[in-house]
């Protein structure tokens, strides 16, 4: 953590226009990369989608910063990081009051040497092994009953040659105690995503036979730690 973290910390618009291409977040056009005290750190700036982002852009509704998306996130990554899950570690969030809107940043600690699943996935065929990795990765937040509210193929890293796994962007998730349903439709979600990155981009390397052996990874249940 970055303690009592300066507001010029969370100035994107100076970030961005500072960056070169390898600073911005690949898939990520609100997150951008940058040195601070010898670290590599990501900002995130959270930006409304669909049809509110015409009209409300990055605000949001609410009074109380506790309850910000910002600070959310922040405190859901901190208790997943004590847990040892691979997900990065919360360096900071902002949450700034403009009336009864809010506008939201969260700083976490670069994951170093890792690639988005889709990205990795357009220029390499996805060997069984990783597809293994992937699927013991999401049994483990699961079992630590934790929902990703947008598990997609961007929110997957992977570092390719030890096969470690990480999530990301996890706003909107939380810990789920009650019920077991939530699991299946995140699987679902991922399905979905993995499909329609195929549909759209010639030579995405994803098949049957590669969702089978995610099952496979999230169906074992040795060592998974």
């Amino acid at each position: 953590m970055v303690e009592q973290p300066d507001v010029d910390l969370f100035d994107i618009d100076n970030l961005r226009s500072q960056a070169d291409a390898h600073s911005l977040a690949a898939g990520r056009s609100h997150a951008v990369f940058f040195r601070h005290q010898g670290r590599t750190l990501v900002l995130k700036h959270y930006q409304r989608g669909g049809g509110m982002a015409a009209l409300l852009d990055d605000k949001y509704i609410g009074w109380d910063c506790d309850y910000s998306r910002s600070f959310r996130e922040w405190r859901l990554l901190k208790a997943m990081h004590q847990l040892e899950l691979p997900v990065p570690a919360p360096v900071a969030a902002l949450c700034s009051q403009h009336g009864l809107f809010y506008r939201a940043d969260l700083i976490t600690l670069q994951i170093r040497d890792v690639t988005p699943l889709a990205d990795h996935l357009m220029q390499h065929p996805g060997d069984l092994q990783t597809w293994v990795a992937v699927g013991r990765c999401l049994r483990r937040f699961h079992d630590a009953s934790v929902y990703h509210a947008d598990l997609n193929a961007r929110n997957i890293l992977l570092e390719p040659h030890r096969h470690d796994i990480y999530l990301i962007d996890f706003d909107k998730g939380a810990f789920r105690s009650i019920g077991e349903s939530w699991k299946a439709a995140n699987l679902v979600r991922l399905q979905r995503s993995l499909l329609k990155f195929k549909s759209l981009y010639q030579g995405f390397s994803y098949d049957q036979q590669d969702w089978n052996a995610l099952l496979e990874g999230y169906n074992r249940t040795e060592n998974l730690t």
